[in-house]
């Protein structure tokens, strides 16, 4: 998929690197901040769903798993059955599917009702997504394509620290329903800006469904979405138990708790700009295993001092929860850009199918914390993430050795899609 339509309105002046951020990006941050809000912001009001719908506490817990699987199962189907359409119907029918499925949470009589539409809520955010990341890749200028990544991907991150507090305070002060009120007016804001300023793009050329699963049947493409879902189980596995750890480290516990996880996703914010710019100046490969690591050295870190003493000075806990969101929330936009290099036409379904081992990582990782924390206490939860996460990068690595994944080669590709651009901007021009 290109973007022609983008490029005349930006010219020459969107690659600099201090031109503002297009209007219709700024859309796609709120659209994926919706998103990013409704998936978690549940678990912050599951009492008092259960309560007014009469339910037990774990059977209301399963309206998260509902649109987590949604979401992960949804993904790739909704995307090879899209791809075809333009971008902006796509964005903006699955923005108003996701509007209207938040709507009738809020009206729902009964715990059925409501679970059906959080499976429908999840499918349209499953829809949306990934054509949110390819539109942000494929229409940002050539020097700052890891920087429009990393906005999108902000967006989810930005949840945590603004979206989750404001949904659970609105849920103490009007009820749950509220709060899905006020998912669904992000999300409608979001999609009437779509409408208006996100100009027409195409969407993928007539082909067979043979052609558009090419990419999977690479080495390089399985093996990375295969590290991609041991990633995410190790990365999130922290967060899961974060009050076992921070209690086991800092002796963290109750509300004193709150600044540091508001504290993890600033730095996940953070990250995730830092690292759209380490795309930019080092390649996405190289990106990502700079990222890994920092992925893996924050769990680490947490179980070596973990078994050396503790309960340590809460700055010290601090620190150490600030490294863990920095580089694990701020991952995303190294591997959306590796796949969109290698997605031949096929961008849509390649996020489709990351996302969907994202979430995937996601639902093992409290099933595997439990077993971790069940069997050696507090400590044995960031080690095993830590190993988790030491064999995604082995899969990472293998996966960049398969597929030519150095700097080299990343750069080599760079400077032929940016030539091509500069060519059609001269057409455009003359």
């Amino acid at each position: 998929m290109t973007a022609p339509a983008l490029r005349p309105a930006a010219a020459r002046a969107g690659d600099r690197r201090d031109a503002p951020l297009p209007p219709w990006l700024l859309a796609l941050f709120l659209l994926a901040f919706a998103f990013g809000t409704d998936d978690l912001v549940i678990a912050g009001i599951l009492p008092l769903i259960a309560a007014d719908l009469e339910v037990s506490v774990p059977a209301a817990g399963q309206l998260v798993t509902a649109f987590a699987l949604a979401y992960a199962l949804g993904a790739p189907v909704a995307a090879f059955w899209t791809a075809r359409l333009p971008r902006r119907t796509v964005l903006t029918g699955a923005g108003a599917a996701f509007v209207l499925a938040n709507l009738a949470a809020a009206a729902a009589p009964g715990y059925g009702p409501l679970l059906a539409a959080r499976i429908v809520a999840g499918l349209a955010a499953a829809t949306a997504s990934p054509a949110a990341f390819a539109v942000a890749a494929t229409a940002a200028p050539p020097r700052r394509r890891g920087r429009f990544i990393a906005v999108v991907s902000a967006g989810l991150t930005t949840a945590i620290v603004a979206g989750v507090p404001l949904g659970a305070w609105i849920g103490d002060a009007l009820g749950w329903r509220a709060v899905m009120i006020f998912v669904a007016l992000l999300a409608s804001v979001a999609a009437i800006a779509l409408a208006v300023v996100l100009p027409p793009l195409p969407g993928a050329a007539p082909g067979r469904l043979r052609d558009r699963l090419a990419p999977l049947r690479r080495p390089e493409t399985v093996t990375a979405l295969a590290a991609m879902a041991v990633a995410a189980t190790g990365g999130n596995m922290s967060y899961v138990y974060i009050t076992e750890i921070a209690g086991r480290l800092g002796d963290v516990h109750g509300s004193a708790l709150a600044p540091l996880i508001t504290g993890i996703g600033v730095a996940g914010i953070l990250g995730a700009f830092v690292c759209g710019r380490a795309v930019d100046a080092l390649g996405a490969a190289r990106a990502m295993l700079l990222f890994l690591v920092g992925v893996l050295a924050a769990p680490a870190l947490m179980a070596l001092l973990g078994v050396l003493g503790g309960p340590y000075p809460v700055p010290v806990t601090a620190a150490l929860l600030v490294l863990y969101g920095l580089f694990t929330w701020g991952f995303s936009p190294a591997s959306q850009a590796w796949l969109l290099g290698r997605a031949a036409g096929s961008a849509d379904e390649l996020i489709a199918l990351n996302n969907s081992a994202m979430f995937l990582g996601f639902s093992l990782s409290g099933g595997l914390g439990g077993l971790a924390l069940d069997g050696g206490g507090p400590l044995a939860v960031p080690a095993t993430a830590a190993g988790c996460v030491a064999a995604s990068l082995v899969l990472f690595l293998a996966a960049f050795r398969s597929g030519g994944g150095s700097r080299r080669r990343d750069e080599e590709r760079d400077e032929e899609r940016d030539e091509e651009r500069d060519e059609e901007r001269d057409e455009e021009d003359a």
